[in-house]
């Protein structure tokens, strides 16, 4: 069944402006009960890229952002993933302009379908348009035509896209600051999985030997995604396929994508578990280097085969 409301689960009051957002979505459909797919979300994808490109020209963005690579094997909950990536950039750039931010929030512990990916693209639509009208600048986008066969696989390079454009309204990239957080969160959500599943679990970051780079990092975030699908088979769960890294462009933004991946898959096995606790926010680290990353993906590593074997006791 779908989800019986669009209301973004992981985002405040605050970040939807009255009902603007919603009368948004139903623009989209020709009929009031049609079902959500990935095609209409790809189609709302579109009009966000729209959306951000007018912002760039009239604010002056001078950065050149990459080409997301192609995406293989996207749920609509990495889909999901990736929407909270691109609100929090979007809440960036409202601070930087000094406008009221948006609160990104966290994927619902929940069977994540299109139309709560809908929903959440929705709200980031609302807080641009938002930006927009306070900056005065009237351009409105064509909107996008529906095509049909999109996959969610899709819809994730269209946001992936849409991530790297608001790097130069943001202010800058993603660094291994934000990396850092992630691997905390990830950590917070496995002492929640380790608690209901009476597991062990350590604090204790291990050492490391040496500097390391971001491509050394996504290494280990691979291992950590493998140690992933071992756990979900062996909870009983339909396990995830491993994300796509290719190891060869490796930035903070490829690491923090795979990190968020993760979080994603922490939510899956929260919802197959029945563990209905949101994780705490924390406050945003600083002066990280991609060493310090390295060293909380091997602590990640640890309680991930901690876990794995309680799960077979």
């Amino acid at each position: 069944m779908l989800a019986c409301c669009f209301l973004l689960a992981g985002t405040s009051s605050n970040a939807v402006e009255e009902r603007g957002w919603v009368q948004s979505i139903t623009d989209w459909f020709d009929e009031d009960d049609e079902r959500v797919t990935p095609s209409h979300v790809f189609r709302a994808t579109e009009d966000l890229i729209a959306e951000i490109q007018i912002l760039r020209e009239e604010l002056g963005a001078d950065d050149y952002p990459p080409e997301a690579e192609t995406q293989e094997d996207r749920a609509p909950v990495h889909v999901y993933a990736k929407t909270l990536e691109v609100l929090s950039k979007v809440s960036r750039m409202q601070r930087r302009l000094g406008i009221e931010t948006a609160e990104t929030g966290q994927i619902p512990i929940k069977n994540i379908e299109p139309r709560d990916v809908l929903g959440s693209v929705a709200a980031i639509l609302a807080e641009l348009r938002k930006i927009k009208a306070q900056m005065v600048i009237g351009r409105p986008i064509d909107a996008a035509p529906f095509v049909g066969g999109k996959t969610p696989s899709m819809v994730y390079k269209n946001l992936a896209d849409a991530s790297f454009l608001l790097d130069g309204l943001a202010g800058r990239p993603l660094t291994p600051n934000d990396v850092y957080l992630n691997t905390l969160y990830v950590i917070d959500e496995l002492e929640l999985i380790a608690a209901k599943l009476r597991a062990p679990l350590t604090l204790d970051v291990p050492s490391v030997e040496g500097r390391k780079t971001p491509k050394d990092v996504a290494q280990q975030v691979l291992r950590a995604s493998y140690k992933m699908v071992n756990l979900q088979t062996r909870l009983g769960m339909d396990a995830s396929s491993v994300p796509n890294l290719t190891l060869v462009r490796v930035t903070p933004s490829e690491v923090y994508d795979a990190t968020n991946m993760l979080l994603a898959e922490m939510t899956r096995i929260k919802h197959h578990l029945n563990i209905n606790v949101a994780r705490e926010a924390r406050p945003d680290p600083r002066n990280k280097a991609p060493t310090d990353v390295f060293a909380q993906v091997l602590l990640i590593i640890e309680n991930l085969d901690a876990i794995s074997a309680a799960a077979d006791s």
